[in-house]
């Protein structure tokens, strides 16, 4: 008997036709009775679709723009309406493959595992999921498939959730609404002495904060008040850590990009969480 599964596809103002994984959900839409596709838009205004008009499908449109976690926890809540198995969490720009869905649909679920992860890759690298043991930084280790119960952090776009792991979670936390929201989750996992599992599946995954010429100051903003905000309150073991590494980053920013207030605004955290304000 197949999984019953649901996607949930968060998008900003974006149409959901150009998304790059429009056409596989379509026709997985049409063709699964299994899979349900939850749609949460918080673009300025709402938008049409034919698929929307299908019984498997639920969209909701919220100009208000709330973040990920706030439409993380209006899809769990769907989840436990219909009775889903599954919960994929699903970027607008994330690219997947129908043998992920066929992959899932067929997964023996175990109550020990927190979460099934894909290899994500971005510009031809692999970002997700990461050995988080240690801070993470470039000299982060990459896990390949396997069971693991050592601490992995997995970026929130493909990872899947099963249903005893939502209820668990309880819910996804709005102290974080966009940025560190994957770190926190997978955090809360490892301390619930839960499994993950990291599946031998690849997506794509366009990580525009990779390039900080892409980046608003508005966008780093959220990123490192986040940041600080999961290692003060939660990760505390590497709070030391994360001070040195801030310093070190705003040196490298300062030779090497170009938005001047990015690095000062890297620099003034690391003062600040050294003076212990």
């Amino acid at each position: 008997m197949s999984n019953s599964l649901v996607i949930a596809i968060v998008l900003y103002q974006t149409e959901f036709a150009q998304t790059p994984s429009y056409v596989l959900l379509k026709d997985v839409l049409l063709t699964k009775e299994s899979v349900h596709l939850f749609v949460y838009d918080n673009s300025a205004k709402a938008q049409e679709d034919v698929l929307f008009h299908e019984q498997n499908v639920h969209y909701f449109h919220d100009e208000t723009n709330p973040g990920l976690a706030v439409a993380y926890n209006a899809a769990k809540d769907y989840c436990t309406e219909i009775q889903a198995d599954l919960l994929l969490l699903l970027d607008q720009d994330t690219t997947i493959e129908a043998s992920y869905i066929e992959t899932l649909l067929g997964l023996n679920i175990a109550t020990d595992i927190g979460a099934y992860v894909p290899i994500v890759q971005s510009h031809g690298r692999q970002i997700s999921p990461v050995l988080s043991e240690r801070y993470i930084g470039r000299a982060s280790t990459f896990p390949e498939a396997g069971m693991y119960t050592e601490k992995i952090m997995s970026i929130n776009s493909g990872t899947v959730l099963p249903k005893e792991t939502l209820q668990l979670l309880n819910t996804f936390n709005l102290e974080f609404p966009l940025d560190f929201l994957d770190h926190w989750l997978f955090w809360q996992l490892h301390r619930l002495q839960k499994k993950i599992c990291v599946l031998d599946e690849h997506v794509d995954h366009e990580l525009s904060v990779l390039d900080y010429s892409a980046v608003s100051l508005k966008r780093y903003e959220s990123i490192i008040q986040a940041e600080s905000l999961f290692y003060q309150k939660y990760d505390h073991d590497k709070f030391t850590e994360h001070k040195k590494h801030l310093l070190l980053r705003s040196i490298k920013q300062f030779l090497r990009v170009k938005n001047r207030a990015i690095w000062r605004r890297t620099f003034s955290e690391y003062r600040k969480l050294s003076k212990g304000k």
